[in-house]
């Protein structure tokens, strides 16, 4: 697990190690300084030419413009050839500007302006382009000089592609580091060095694409830092496996949990069989289809493994769900079930009847959203310490938040919270960043797994079986829904590798968890 913290949870660290622990600023900004050289050295010597390389930084009038001082020192003691700028009113710039100022004279830098180099010199003159304009505290959108100077820094990197690093101190400049968004314009990085910990604007989009490879480096702000006052938001890196319960060498299949899936309507096959391959292929002991009878054939010629039950259109089916919702450890609702009426009676009776732990999907929360009762229902589920995970991508989301969908993905980090305390339930906003949120949690998390190829019909399904399969294990919901949404991902990455994002189908998601899980 890491964290990802805004900009204000930076700042405070930063002042607690220097204010608390006593470790000055510029011992901090000494450190910073040196991991970004330390990368930038890495690539001069991928180079493989003889002869001595040229830099320019582009330096704020902030804190962040005197790391970019540091680092201009520092690439000229390694023999690079160095011209320091700075963009803005010079009368503002900070203490510590000020002073790396002083200490670049003395080793015989001067500093232009930025409206010099932008007149006299142009990408050949570079080999290096460090970014030290603005850093984590930007939420405005950039204009005058600064928009100039992003330009002229993309057009270089534009003109000369990999002939040219284009290195971002901290975030690059014109990207809010608590959203991602762009501030009208943003250098279009190579690499960026953070410290200590990711920003959220580097793992969110649009932020994401601007970062280019990311390093985070130590330069001492540690979680000591924190004082007991931890960030909100985190993301999982690891080997998935090691987040995966155990199973039980003399368990069996009931042990293992036995999922009911109800998916699937008359016109529609595909959903129940994903999200029940996806659930078996997770590690479900048994599963069970409860679907419409039009699809009997095509799940036993297709997931033989799995029993099921099937229902008419206009058969009373409330004996067969409540057998089959008795049955199971565990269950999944929604995936294809149509919004018609028995849609509606099957989403009713089983938040009325279930006792169990439930994942609710697709059409069962369009209902939600539609029918009031429902919403009840729902909202009353989880209140007696049961599991609810709801998984609406972004479009059932605003249906359930009532919000339109453009507010809804401007406030992902906040609303899937709100809607969680609501429901008293986990929500599993899905998109290209899928946030989760819990009513019990103060946490959020951010999903950073996955890939656009995932953006096809029936992916959401197998999530839903995915989740499914983990529900009778013994972590919280909210545990279960961030493990089952980095699974869900990785496996997605595994199927872009394999078979290309504009190929790839849901289907090819779960070979991919397949091959993740292969060596457990």
């Amino acid at each position: 697990m890491k964290y990802a913290v805004t900009s204000q949870e930076m700042k405070i660290y930063d002042r607690n190690t220097s204010e608390y622990f006593g470790l000055p600023s510029i011992v901090l900004m000494e450190r910073a300084s040196l991991m970004v050289v330390k990368h930038i050295q890495k690539w001069i010597e991928t180079q493989n030419k003889d002869r001595r390389f040229k830099a320019l930084i582009v330096a704020g009038i902030g804190n962040n413009g005197a790391d970019g001082a540091c680092i201009a020192r520092l690439l000229k003691q390694m023999n690079v050839f160095v011209n320091f700028c700075v963009v803005g009113d010079f009368t503002k710039s900070s203490e510590l500007l000020l002073q790396q100022i002083k200490i670049l004279e003395k080793y015989g830098i001067r500093m232009d302006t930025f409206s010099y180099i932008r007149d006299n010199k142009s990408s050949s003159d570079w080999d290096i382009i460090v970014d030290a304009m603005f850093g984590i505290g930007l939420s405005r959108g950039i204009t005058g000089d600064f928009a100039d100077a992003i330009d002229y820094i993309n057009g270089c990197k534009m003109d000369r592609q990999s002939d040219i690093l284009v290195t971002s101190v901290d975030i690059p400049s014109g990207i809010n580091a608590d959203n991602g968004r762009v501030c009208e314009k943003a250098v279009k990085a190579d690499i960026t060095v953070t410290f200590n910990q990711v920003k959220r604007g580097h793992i969110l989009y649009p932020g994401c694409e601007y970062t280019g490879q990311l390093f985070v480096e130590d330069v001492g702000i540690t979680k000591e830092s924190f004082l007991d006052k931890g960030p909100l938001a985190f993301f999982y890196d690891e080997d998935v496996r090691t987040l995966l319960p155990h199973r039980k060498l003399d368990g069996n299949k009931g042990t293992n949990g036995k999922i009911l899936i109800i998916a699937g309507s008359k016109d529609i096959s595909g959903a129940c069989i994903l999200a029940a391959s996806a659930c078996m292929k997770a590690g479900a002991g048994m599963v069970r289809i409860f679907t419409a009878v039009e699809n009997a054939e095509t799940v036993k010629m297709l997931l033989p493994e799995a029993m099921l039950i099937t229902y008419e259109e206009f058969e009373p089916f409330n004996e067969k769900l409540e057998m089959a919702l008795d049955w199971s450890t565990a269950a999944v609702l929604g995936p294809g079930i149509d919004t018609s009426q028995s849609g509606y009676e099957l989403t009713k009776q089983t938040l009325e009847e279930y006792t169990k732990d439930l994942v609710v999907d697709a059409d069962a929360l369009n209902l939600i959203a539609k029918y009031p009762e429902l919403r009840s229902l729902s909202s009353n589920y989880a209140r007696n310490g049961k599991k609810l995970i709801m998984t609406p991508h972004l479009g059932e989301f605003a249906r359930l938040f009532d919000r339109d969908i453009r507010d809804c993905k401007e406030h992902i980090l906040e609303y899937p919270k709100v809607l969680a305390d609501t429901l008293h339930c986990t929500v599993v906003c899905k998109d290209a960043r899928t946030i989760v949120a819990d009513s019990n949690e103060k946490k959020i998390y951010i999903n950073v797994s996955g890939n656009d190829g995932m953006a096809t019909a029936g992916s959401g399904d197998v999530l839903s079986g995915i989740i499914g399969a983990l529900l009778p294990c013994d972590k919280s919901a909210f545990e279960i829904a961030t493990i089952g949404v980095y699974l869900h991902g990785l496996a997605g990455d595994v199927a872009a590798k394999d078979k290309g994002k504009s190929s790839m189908m849901a289907s090819d998601i779960i070979e991919g968890m397949e091959e993740i899980l292969r060596t457990m």
